[in-house]
């Protein structure tokens, strides 16, 4: 990522997850969480797999964006019939005023990094997690969007495919939670935070 954007800390959060990477990194990409339950929260924000690994989900103030695979392409929907095999969210009815994020080059061990740094200066105990956004043009970002496992992929034990999409210049939303002890759980192995990337254009 290279990006110049601002991150904002909530005044007040709690954070929720149900299912687990692990779990879906071991085999079991069956839903979990109906999504139907979150009709009509307007503050919900949340990232997590669609079910059997059949796309992203990706909450921003209420509004989902769910993006799948189809025919090569990435296409968006805000249909709430399916669920995901893991999600974690929070409910955000405020946030403290954005400060500059300044330019990301490396990846995104250096982005976790700033982004605890800010959260510590607005007064975020990082020892919990804690949801942070994104916003505003990135220079260059690349970002993938899974696709379920074929029968062969799965025979050979292969990991999820995914569509890798680079794009510059992009004028976009970043949605992320932050933990440095939910490794596994809802950040994946390495890292201490779980993103997903709205353009404005769509997904």
């Amino acid at each position: 990522l290279s990006a110049t954007a601002v991150v904002a800390a909530t005044t007040t959060y709690s954070v929720f997850w149900q299912g687990s990477l692990r779990s879906v990194h071991s085999g079991d990409v069956s839903g979990k969480v109906p999504l139907q339950q979150f009709s009509g929260k307007h503050n919900l924000y949340a990232v997590g797999p669609v079910a059997d690994l059949d796309g992203e989900i990706t909450v921003i103030a209420g509004k989902f964006y769910i993006a799948r695979v189809k025919h090569g392409e990435v296409k968006t929907d805000d249909y709430l019939s399916t669920s995901a095999s893991f999600l974690v969210w929070s409910e955000v009815a405020a946030w403290k005023p954005p400060v500059s994020l300044g330019t990301i080059t490396d990846n995104q061990a250096q982005l976790e990094r700033q982004i605890e740094v800010l959260a510590i200066k607005a007064g975020i105990d990082t020892s919990k997690p804690f949801p942070f956004k994104l916003e505003g043009v990135l220079d260059s970002v690349e970002y993938h969007v899974i696709v379920p496992k074929t029968r062969q992929q799965a025979r050979a034990g292969h990991s999820d495919g995914v569509k890798k999409i680079s794009t510059k210049n992009a004028d976009a939303k970043i949605i992320g939670f932050f933990s440095k002890n939910h490794e596994g759980i809802f950040t994946h192995k390495g890292s201490a935070a779980h993103l997903h990337i709205v353009e404005r254009n769509g997904y």
